[in-house]
Formats: C-alpha cells, structure tokens, sequence
C-alpha cells in the first residue's frame, strides 16, 4: 500500500492481483437481483440493536439520551426501549397466525396498510429492518406466486 502525506493523503492498493471492487459491486448487484431483492439482511445503514432484528419494530430503536435533574441540572445517562409486545398476527396469504414481536408503532402501520401481508409486501426492506420481517415476507411472496391463499387445499 502507498501512503502519502499533507491534505490530500489516501490509502491505494498497488499491483493487488484480487479482484477489483467493480466486480466485487456487480457480483453483489446480481446476487441481491437473483433473490429479488428479499435476502438476509444484515447491514441495514445504520446501527440496529438485535431485539429489532427479530421482530416488526417499524423503525423503532433503543433511544438514548439523559436525566437531567430540576435543580442542578446534573445529567445521567437512560434509554428508553421500544413498546414491544410478543403479539400473534394473522396472515390471510399463509392462512395462518404468525407470532412475531411487534411495537405498537407498527401494529398502527400494519393496520394502515391493510393487514400483516400488504404491510410486508409494500413495504422496502431497508425500512423493515428485521430479518425475521424479510423471512415471513418471502412466505408470502412464495405463496402468492405458487398460487396458494385462504382455502387452498394441497
């Protein structure tokens, strides 16, 4: 690696015999294409503690900030958690209820959209931000696509 010195320091690779980045960015582009864009999500773009990860939290996170007392304003440091509850929600595609912990942010969400599979369905991945969310909308999608729904008998 060379390194230079002043303002306009940087970090280059020289004479790497790997792969360069390029690829390894179009190699990634269609991995995500393959899956439709529905895979195991791990890097969300921000911070996410791992409770949110396995639940329906609707961009809900653990909140942080201080006490800050009346008289001498002496601050400590809280945090305020997520209203979670472990709730069981039905999904008219899987005819089925499915148990998932779940905000009451996002129980207000989902009845807004019109129920558990259009709030997974129309919803983006980055904005779910739950991998347990990604694995019941793949369910969906599977059922929907293999025509499946209430009644289907197989």
């Amino acid at each position: 690696k060379v390194y230079t010195r002043g303002a306009n320091a940087r970090n280059t690779s020289v004479g790497t015999t790997g792969p360069s980045r390029v690829a390894d960015v179009h190699h990634a582009m269609s991995v995500s294409q393959i899956r439709g864009g529905m895979g195991n999500i791990t890097n969300f773009g921000r911070i996410v503690a791992k409770r949110v990860k396995e639940g329906l939290y609707a961009g809900r996170n653990i909140g942080y900030g201080n006490n800050v007392s009346e008289d001498g304003g002496n601050k400590t440091r809280r945090h305020w958690k997520p209203n979670s509850h472990r709730k069981r929600l039905y999904s008219e595609v899987l005819d089925r209820l499915v148990s998932v912990n779940v905000t009451a942010h996002a129980l207000r969400c989902i009845d807004k959209a019109g129920g558990l599979d259009a709030y997974l369905l129309n919803t983006r991945p980055k904005d779910l931000m739950s991998n347990k969310a990604m694995e019941i909308r793949r369910e969906i999608a599977a059922a929907i696509t293999t025509g499946a729904g209430p009644g289907h008998v197989v």
